[in-house]
């Protein structure tokens, strides 16, 4: 499918994924998490897109925009089945207003794990977040919007595209990675210099010296100014 990243191209996957949903196969990976006969609730209208765009402090990027102007979260929350085949309610996909708090959590988890503040953020150029579903999260001011998978400070290159990680999480189409992957400053510095996932440790970053330096330089700037 070509992906482009229009409201024309969001509206054929709803459609495609609401078909696929309606007859869901119990062996079928993708679909594992989805209950049957799910559909997506609305897209936003205009105005819920501003508001929303004020409780993030940012204006969204085009796709973005386009992808919650077309649909907004599911009509209800995924299965999750342990090992004893018990099941809880799951969180996939956000909507707007009802999940605005687990969107915030989800970014300031991936700050404190990765030892940065939106403070830090803005003063030293890092790209800010935004979870589009689960733990693939948007860069909203690098070139293209590439998504990465974050999971504390486990980070790595996910998809080019909203359009392509969309069709690669839930329409089983392949993503293609590797030496291709695209430098994200700071979160992901490429796969040369960060071959491995690092291991999960609470509020210990992937490039912790680099930040230990940039908390150092802003608080000489803030003596400096009293």
């Amino acid at each position: 499918m070509k992906t482009n990243n229009s409201i024309a191209f969001f509206e054929k996957v709803k459609t495609i994924t609401e078909t696929k949903w309606a007859h869901i196969d119990s062996n079928d990976p993708i679909a594992i998490l989805i209950q049957p006969g799910t559909k997506w609730k609305p897209g936003l209208s205009e105005q819920a897109l501003l508001e929303f765009e004020k409780e993030m402090g940012f204006t969204f990027p085009a796709l973005l925009r386009n992808f919650y102007q077309t649909m907004n979260g599911l009509d209800r929350s995924d299965i999750e089945a342990d090992e004893e085949n018990n099941t809880s309610h799951y969180l996939h996909f956000y909507s707007y207003p009802e999940h605005l708090n687990n969107i915030r959590s989800q970014i300031e988890w991936i700050y404190e794990s990765t030892g940065v503040t939106p403070a830090i953020v803005k003063a030293n150029g890092i790209s800010r977040i935004f979870p589009v579903w689960g733990h693939r999260f948007m860069m909203i001011d690098e070139p293209g919007h590439p998504i990465l998978s974050m999971y504390g400070n486990d980070i790595i290159f996910y998809g080019r595209t909203l359009a392509n990680t969309f069709l690669a999480d839930h329409l089983g189409y392949p993503l293609s990675r590797g030496h291709s992957e695209q430098v994200v400053p700071f979160w992901y510095p490429g796969w040369r210099k960060y071959p491995k996932k690092p291991k999960y440790k609470p509020n210990k970053g992937v490039m912790t010296k680099y930040i230990k330096e940039l908390k150092r330089k802003i608080t000489m700037q803030h003596r400096a100014m009293g």
